[in-house]
């Protein structure tokens, strides 16, 4: 018995190490690794610790306004229907909020103006609408409301009390729909304006202070969805500020992590460029609402809209190098699902988000804000049936979701899911073809890692360049870069769109005989399947040294081989991971099988169905965790292909009734996922 237990301490250590993952970037393992069945499982290296979202566990919450009073929560102090909100909230999981002081409310400032030739000149602040004098103390200097910050202390005191921890997003200026910016600062850009500036750094540097000594909070942010606070003129502006920002927060707290503001902003030309991003925080989050975008082409519970909050977030982890989570998600319900179709939603984006190491889920919002006439809640634009929870604080389906998901993870044998393994590297700045290519590799089996062209490649033996427009976002330097990782043996796919990237004569073997603006349907034949794909350029194409592996219905050919120094070059005469993304129903057909073409992979386990999605996690050791997402309103019932000397040791699931693996078969409910812990002969977990 002695033995045994040292055996299980022993191994529970180790994988908690493997399980931390690596710091930043979900990257995984190694481009090529593979749990050879002859060989050993490799594992990821350890990282440092991280006390606020640790990696291989997702944390579980909501954004947080008072189910009673929403948005004047605070000038409407109800402690005891606060209270309440919470106990519900922790009792059914949820952990981590993000909560929201009303900048208007904490920083009630009013500009006294000089009139005649003096006209526009601030000649005073003072506070409230009564216009007092500022008190001289540490909050009155800041122009902050002291019974306010009281106010947020008892909430924080609350919130320790039910295990709930806290992130603040500071200049909390926006929020639906509305502006909530100080009266003295309602005219003027909060980016750029020195008044401004002045009065937001002020008031961050008391809050911060103030509030430091709560221990629920665990982190702060600049506001919510602080870009959309003022105008930003470029992205020398936008760093400038959030620079400024950040500082003043850390200067206030260095021991909390800040959060950056919110979205995947991939290519350096944009205002919030991630990477710029990523650079000033120390984490990175999304607010990934399709019903505004073409996500929902497809059904609410299609592979399109179950696998976008998590696609987005794992890319703004590896394209900002910090780690993400999904700060704010959610669903009109009224008009996209019922209840029970948005419970499994939740289900199935749940697994998605946590395979691929999405440190966190906060659903938008707690509680319903039906039955409010004030502002914005009686405008037309808000929809205000957004909570996972009634108004009258009665749970919805989805929270059981949410529920049974914390459970599960808490009951875990293991300290948590190490980052999956990659096996290919897609370079897009675009979120509407990176989403595709997702899924399109998935279904290919090839689970991808994205980069931004504009910056260095990754190594990898395998690169997806859809969409390649013009020069594909590359430079010279990194075009040369990749045609030199091609030479040394990668291999290289490019869906042309007005291609213009130097020698792909010699590069993809081939050259443009003619264009002209002209739509059609071309049939491409790929032996083995046929793809119908729309276009509204008309290009073909002569092969020079290329192999032609597929033709239209008019004998042209339209996918290409060429060989290029060690490496091969693929080349699809269409973008249709752009054009089938603006279409419906295009991830039901073989699509994914152009992708599985030029990265073949090796799984421990296939089930051999598209939109049934395998990841590995491997802790090393001969042991990886495998997880399998069914990503379909249908159950999922099959006999999957495992490895020689792979067995199936253990079936992690949040309800027993959800999945199974037994005498070879695995079943899986519709939109839902298991976890099954695998070892090779001769090795046992826990």
């Amino acid at each position: 018995m002695k033995g045994k237990a040292s055996l299980k301490i022993g191994l529970l250590s180790a994988l908690a190490a493997c399980a931390a993952g690596a710091a930043g970037a979900a990257s995984g393992l190694p481009d090529g690794a593979v749990c050879a069945p002859g060989g050993t499982c490799p594992a990821p290296a350890p990282a440092q610790a991280d006390a606020f979202l640790p990696a291989g566990k997702m944390a579980l919450g909501a954004n947080y306004w008072a189910s009673h009073t929403a948005t004047e929560m605070w000038r409407k102090w109800d402690a005891k229907a606060v209270e309440e909100d919470l106990r519900v909230l922790a009792s059914n999981g949820f952990r981590l909020l993000r909560v929201f002081p009303n900048w208007a409310d904490f920083q009630p400032i009013h500009a006294c103006y000089l009139s005649g030739g003096n006209f526009g000149k601030v000649n005073e602040t003072r506070l409230f609408d009564s216009e007092e004098p500022l008190p001289d103390t540490p909050c009155g200097r800041a122009g902050v409301d002291e019974r306010m910050v009281e106010r947020f202390e008892a909430f924080c005191d609350m919130a320790e009390k039910h295990g709930i921890r806290l992130i603040v997003p500071l200049l909390t200026g926006q929020m639906t729909f509305r502006n909530y910016i100080p009266p003295a600062l309602a005219n003027r850009n909060p980016f750029s304006d020195p008044y401004a500036l002045m009065w937001e750094g002020r008031y961050l540097a008391c809050m911060v202070s103030r509030l430091k000594a709560k221990k629920a909070i665990v982190a702060w942010e600049s506001g919510n969805e602080a870009r959309i606070l003022g105008k930003s003129e470029n992205a020398f502006h936008s760093e400038a500020w959030l620079r400024y920002v950040h500082q003043t927060i850390r200067l206030a707290d260095p021991s909390r992590p800040v959060i950056g503001v919110d979205g995947l902003e991939i290519s350096r030309e944009t205002l919030w460029p991630s990477a710029m991003n990523a650079a000033l925080s120390d984490y990175t989050a999304t607010h990934p609402y399709g019903f505004w975008g073409a996500v929902y082409n497809d059904d609410f519970l299609s592979v399109r809209s179950t696998t976008f909050a998590a696609a987005q977030t794992y890319a703004l982890a590896q394209i900002g190098g910090k780690p993400a989570f999904i700060e704010e998600h959610g669903s009109r319900r009224q008009e996209q699902a019922s209840r029970a179709n948005v419970a499994k939603y939740v289900r199935n984006m749940l697994w998605n988000s946590w395979a691929l190491d999405c440190r966190a889920m906060l659903w938008w919002c707690a509680y319903d804000q039906t039955g409010m006439t004030i502002a914005p809640y009686n405008w037309r634009q808000p929809c205000v049936e957004l909570g996972i929870f009634r108004r009258d604080r009665t749970p919805y389906p989805a929270v059981g979701m949410v529920k049974a998901f914390a459970a599960m993870q808490d009951a875990l044998p293991v300290a948590g899911l190490p980052t999956a393994k990659t096996e290919a590297v897609v370079l897009t700045t675009d979120n509407d073809v990176l989403h595709s290519s997702y899924i399109l590799a998935r279904q290919a089996g090839i689970m991808p890692r994205f980069a931004n062209p504009e910056e260095k490649l990754p190594d990898a033996s395998c690169y997806f360049l859809p969409d390649a427009n013009g020069r594909a976002y590359l430079t010279v330097e990194r075009w040369e870069e990749l045609k030199a990782r091609v030479r040394a043996g990668a291999t290289l796919y490019l869906s042309w769109n007005d291609t213009f990237l130097d020698a792909m004569e010699e590069v993809g073997g081939i050259e443009v005989a003619y264009r002209q603006k002209a739509g059609g349907q071309d049939v491409c034949d790929f032996g083995d399947f046929k793809l119908s794909v729309g276009y509204a350029v008309k290009r073909r194409f002569n092969a020079l040294t290329a192999e032609t592996l597929a033709r239209n219905q008019a004998g042209e050919g339209v996918f290409f081989r060429n060989k290029y120094g060690n490496g091969t070059v693929y080349v699809f005469i269409h973008n249709f991971e752009k054009t089938f993304y603006a279409a419906g129903g295009t991830y039901e057909g073989d699509a994914w099988r152009v992708w599985a073409k030029e990265r073949p992979v090796n799984r421990i386990l296939k089930t051999g169905v598209p939109n049934v999605f395998v990841s590995e996690h491997c802790f090393g050791g001969g042991r990886c965790g495998v997880v399998v997402v069914n990503n379909r309103d249908v159950p999922y019932e099959g006999t999957p292909e495992i490895w020689k000397g792979w067995r199936v040791r253990r079936v992690v699931v949040e309800d027993p009734a959800n999945a199974s693996f037994a005498d070879g078969k695995l079943k899986i409910a519709p939109c839902a996922g298991v976890l099954l812990l695998m070892g090779k002969d001769g090795v046992d977990w826990l």
